[in-house]
């Protein structure tokens, strides 16, 4: 799944370790551990960028501006006919608000999400999984449905809010969960909720609200159990990606394969491609499936 064509972001280049983006018009500097090859553009280009990310020890990084940002950015994209506007913002870790890795799920989605809606004559009910600011969350709202959008970060929600209102999706239309993944699961089995669909992307390791440990690899047999207890077993879909370092795209596959509901499943890489080039910038792994 290749994102590419975008309005107004670029990735112009990438290499040693680094990629040169221009973001909203911004031209950035952020790392890129994928890119072990050599840029293709000569240095004198790359001074050009006006911000760069340096990395700390600690995991975490700094920007650095020549010139002050705009107070005000925002990432506008055409996702079939609904216009989506995502507020940006450079971040302490290099991130800006979006990962562009994901436009082409987005599309996935909304096309999941209006077949599904039109099958069942209703909204699918959704989750989004480890869900950050909400790109996928606005993406399956536009095409009809009532998307639950869970993160344990209170700071992502209230950002993924602001992009919402800028996307002019009804507020009912996508609810806000402060919560832990496992425990959300675990919350809905409980209470015999059911979901039509779900996005999950989760991180390699992190806490939840309440410091609840998360950790890929110890974590992801039993988080799929909780998941495939309450999606429906017809007329559902689901999508699950990983950046986990070492997990193959068959091992997602393996993991949906578990359940015999899914036909057809699916997997690959994220990837985004260059402005100018044949390049694919590697971003991820995906596995997909559904049962409709």
């Amino acid at each position: 799944m290749i994102s590419k064509d975008f309005k107004n972001y670029q990735l112009l280049d990438s290499g040693l370790g680094r990629k040169l983006e221009s973001i909203a018009g911004v031209k950035v500097i952020r790392p890129s551990p994928q890119a072990i090859w050599k840029p293709r553009m000569n240095e004198a280009n790359w001074q050009m960028a006006n911000s760069v990310v340096h990395r700390t020890k600690d995991g975490g990084g700094t920007w650095e501006h020549k010139k002050p940002i705009p107070e005000t950015l925002t990432f506008d994209h055409l996702l079939r006919d609904k216009q989506m506007k995502m507020k940006l913002k450079f971040t302490s870790f290099g991130h800006c608000g979006v990962f562009f890795e994901q436009i082409e799920v987005w599309s996935w989605l909304f096309d999941q999400v209006t077949e599904l809606k039109a099958k069942l004559g209703r909204a699918p009910k959704v989750m989004n999984l480890f869900g950050y600011t909400g790109g996928a969350s606005i993406a399956m709202a536009m095409a009809g449905a009532e998307v639950f959008h869970v993160d344990s970060s209170k700071g992502v929600l209230t950002w993924g809010k602001e992009s919402q209102a800028l996307s002019k999706v009804p507020e009912k239309n996508i609810r806000w969960v402060q919560e832990d993944a496992q425990e959300f699961l675990k919350h809905s089995f409980k209470k015999n909720f059911t979901y039509d669909g779900v996005l999950a992307d989760p991180p390699s390791w992190g806490h939840g609200a309440k410091k609840e440990l998360w950790d890929f690899d110890k974590h992801m047999s039993v988080f799929i159990d909780l998941l495939h207890a309450v999606i429906e077993k017809n007329n559902s879909f689901i999508f699950l990606s990983s950046h986990t370092q070492g997990v193959q795209q068959e091992a997602l596959r393996n993991l949906l394969a578990q359940e015999k509901r899914w036909k057809n499943i699916e997997c690959g890489e994220l990837g985004v491609a260059h402005q100018n080039d044949e390049r694919i910038l590697p971003a991820g792994i995906f596995a997909r499936g559904k049962s409709f």
